[in-house]
């Protein structure tokens, strides 16, 4: 299990914690990926005809994909904050194998960033689905235990009847908060916290 870092909470109190960002950049106009597998140490193809190879990031956790374009994706970070250590330690494990990359490195923007919490009291599920829009949730309790809901925020939320919620697909804590902050009010508005928990 990563190492979790809170996000700041809102004001009602709604605290997230940060299990997962996905970060993108280009370091190279093209890399040579046949050579750079033979020359850095646990380099390897993840799947048979998988167009990058796969890197452990030095000294954390996280993993580095490395495409022949010259784009790396970094995952398993577990605050906005590693980015730019994780990507100096891949731009350096790279220049070290013999990489001609950009001078200067750009910076890395975050693609995704999934954060966990609870609002703190169940949820009457079926109340919530009822109340809303049908193109902002999906929810099927005989396929999954909990509800979608795509924010107007710009993320994706699951929400259970226990009260627990993962926001995936944003951009930054503050969107992330955001998410989790709207759903709280959706909830809040249709009246949908389950009286009898």
């Amino acid at each position: 299990m990563s190492t979790t870092v809170a996000a700041a909470a809102d004001p009602a109190g709604l605290r997230l914690w940060v299990r997962n960002v996905v970060a993108v950049a280009r370091v190279a106009d093209a890399l040579p990926l046949a050579a750079l597998a033979t020359r850095i140490p646990g380099a390897a193809h993840p799947k048979k005809n998988y167009p990058g190879i796969f890197l452990r990031v030095p000294g954390t956790k996280a993993a580095c994909h490395v495409y022949e374009s010259g784009k790396v994706v970094l995952t398993g970070l577990a605050a906005v904050d590693r980015i730019g250590p994780a990507l100096a330690a891949v731009v350096e494990t790279l220049r070290a194998a013999g990489a001609e990359l950009l001078v200067p490195v750009p910076a890395a923007r975050v693609i995704n960033l999934v954060a966990t919490g609870n609002l703190g009291m169940k949820i009457a599920l079926s109340r919530f689905a009822l109340a809303l829009e049908l193109e902002r949730i999906e929810y099927d309790p005989e396929q999954f235990a909990g509800l979608v809901y795509r924010a107007r925020a710009g993320g994706t939320a699951l929400v259970f009847a226990s009260g627990a919620i993962v926001v995936m697909g944003a951009r930054s804590l503050e969107q992330a908060q955001a998410v989790a902050t709207e759903v709280r009010d959706v909830i809040d508005g249709v009246g949908a916290w389950h009286l009898y928990a």
